[in-house]
């Protein structure tokens, strides 16, 4: 049985196939780990137990931040906020998707929907840039801590919250003529 799980896994790498998603485990007892602050080094090790991807961006090294595929496909940069020692200890971490503009509908018809978004949901928030594109954010304090969980489902609410904007939202009205 080992020995086929092996030659499986062997198989795949050889063929470039995507190694499999971890399952994340709600129950796992790191979960209830208190995060003292939002780093790469504590962010990162969550972004990967729920399946996600991260890359590194170099864009402000006082506000690190990470460009991330969930599980589902869905993508988002992180960008962690209120940082001291060089980016290492930061209180806030936001987590945004946009989207490009909607181009077969109104822009006052795109406001009205993503207004009827959030009255339906309150988890995120979703705008618009200036420039007109979608925009769904999410952000979080880690003031006292955050417990590691928590910061897992925010991730994967996230993930899906932003699936199900794309679906119900922008879909309908980019499909409109």
């Amino acid at each position: 049985m080992k020995k086929a799980i092996l030659l499986g896994l062997i198989a795949a790498l050889g063929t470039g196939a995507a190694a499999p998603v971890p399952k994340w485990n709600p129950r796992a007892p790191e979960n209830t780990q208190v995060l003292p602050t939002f780093s790469f080094a504590t962010v990162e090790p969550v972004l990967r137990a729920i399946g996600a991807r991260s890359q590194r961006t170099a864009i402000d090294a006082a506000k690190p931040s990470l460009l991330v595929t969930f599980a589902n496909g869905r993508k988002a940069v992180l960008q962690m906020s209120a940082c001291e020692q060089g980016g290492n200890v930061c209180k806030a971490l936001s987590i945004q998707s946009t989207w490009t503009r909607i181009a077969n509908s109104p822009q006052d018809k795109v406001v009205r929907a993503i207004d009827g978004f959030n009255q339906r949901y309150s988890f995120g928030k979703a705008s618009t840039t200036a420039d007109g594109r979608p925009l769904l954010t999410r952000y979080l304090t880690a003031d006292y801590g955050f417990v590691r969980g928590n910061l897992a489902v925010n991730l994967l609410v996230f993930a899906n919250q932003a699936d199900r904007f794309a679906a119900e939202v922008l879909g309908p009205l980019e499909a409109a003529k």
